[in-house]
C-alpha cells in the first residue's frame, strides 16, 4: 500500500484547469484523475460522487489487471485503455506511476481528438505532479513536522462544515 499524497491548493487549482479544458476541448461528459489505489483525486463534469468513488476504484483494479496481462506478455506496461460502448467510451491514460486520467466520453466525441488531447494533457498533470513532488521533498515534513500541526477541532469542523 502506497503512502496517501499531498496535494497543494495551487496545484490542484492547475489540475482542476487541466480537466476542465480537456472536458471542453473533447465534448467529454467527465474528466477526472484517480490514484492507483481508486481514490478519485479530482474531477470535472456530472457525477455523484459515491458512483465517482466506485468507478474509480475498479478502474485502478483494471488497470492492475490489465498490466498483469502485460507482464505475461513481456510488456512493461500498458500507457493507455480504450473501451468503448454503443453510447460510452471510457479512455483511461497513465499520468505517472501512481495516478492515472480518464475521460468518458460519448459518440459525439471524436476519438482522434480525445487521443490528441488527453496526451497533451497528460504531459501538463505530469509536470504537475513533478512539481508536488518536489515540494513534498523541500518541505519542513521531511523534518518530522506534521502538515497538521497547528490545526485544531475547530478548524477541521469549520472546513468540513459539522
Amino acid at each position: 500500500m502506497q503512502e496517501n499524497f499531498i496535494i497543494y491548493n495551487e496545484e490542484y487549482v492547475l489540475i482542476k484547469d487541466i480537466l476542465q479544458g480537456l472536458k471542453n476541448n473533447t465534448r467529454a461528459e467527465i474528466v477526472f484523475i484517480t490514484d492507483s489505489e481508486g481514490h478519485c483525486i479530482a474531477s470535472t463534469g456530472e457525477v455523484e460522487d459515491s458512483h465517482l468513488n466506485s468507478i474509480s476504484s475498479l478502474i485502478a483494479g483494471s488497470m492492475a489487471a490489465v498490466n498483469g496481462i502485460g507482464q505475461m506478455l513481456k510488456i512493461d506496461k500498458f500507457n493507455t485503455i480504450l473501451t468503448e460502448s454503443n453510447t460510452k467510451n471510457l479512455h483511461i491514460s497513465l499520468i505517472n506511476d501512481r495516478t492515472m486520467l480518464i475521460v468518458i466520453f460519448d459518440q459525439s466525441s471524436n476519438l482522434g481528438i480525445i487521443r490528441f488531447r488527453v496526451k497533451a494533457a497528460t504531459q501538463e498533470l505530469e509536470k504537475v505532479f513533478i512539481t508536488i513532488n518536489d515540494k513534498l521533498k523541500s518541505s519542513a515534513m521531511g523534518d518530522g513536522v506534521s502538515p497538521f500541526e497547528g490545526v485544531s477541532d475547530e478548524d477541521i469542523d469549520e472546513i468540513f462544515g459539522d
